[in-house]
């Protein structure tokens, strides 16, 4: 008999230097923006996944379920602040750009994954009986 996979997440660490109250403003169900866009990088993931997690200041956050997998041409409108002023922040072009609607899936658990770059692969199921997501280093 064969077991059904599931299918991967990926994992993005959120930058530690934004206060918490703003972070909880961003992923809020009630967030500013029709659409959220988070960078990947230059590197496309090669395997579909199914939620995007975040980590900041070590915790695990929450998740948010991806819309669509785009590599940036130059096309996409403007970022906008909270402040609903352009941001200074801009994707480059050629990165790859995950677009999913606001509103995170919390993470009521505390369990914990150090910062990094860029994106990994993740299975919250597997990694929550890991010693470490236990502990805030």
């Amino acid at each position: 008999m064969e077991c059904e996979r599931r299918m991967a997440d990926i994992i993005k660490t959120w930058p530690a230097f934004m206060e918490p109250r703003k972070v909880l403003r961003i992923f809020n169900v009630h967030a500013p923006w029709g659409l959220y866009y988070f960078s990947l990088g230059r590197g496309k993931p090669q395997q579909p996944f199914e939620f995007i997690w975040f980590t900041y200041r070590s915790r695990i956050l929450g998740r948010i379920e991806p819309v669509s997998l785009f590599q940036n041409d130059g096309s996409l409108p403007p970022l906008v602040s909270l402040q609903n002023q352009e941001s200074e922040w801009q994707f480059k072009h050629d990165v790859w750009i995950v677009e999913c609607f606001p509103s995170m899936d919390r993470l009521r658990e505390h369990l914990y994954m150090p910062g990094f770059r860029g994106w990994r692969y993740f299975d919250i199921d597997e990694y929550r009986t890991r010693p470490e997501a236990k502990f805030n280093f």
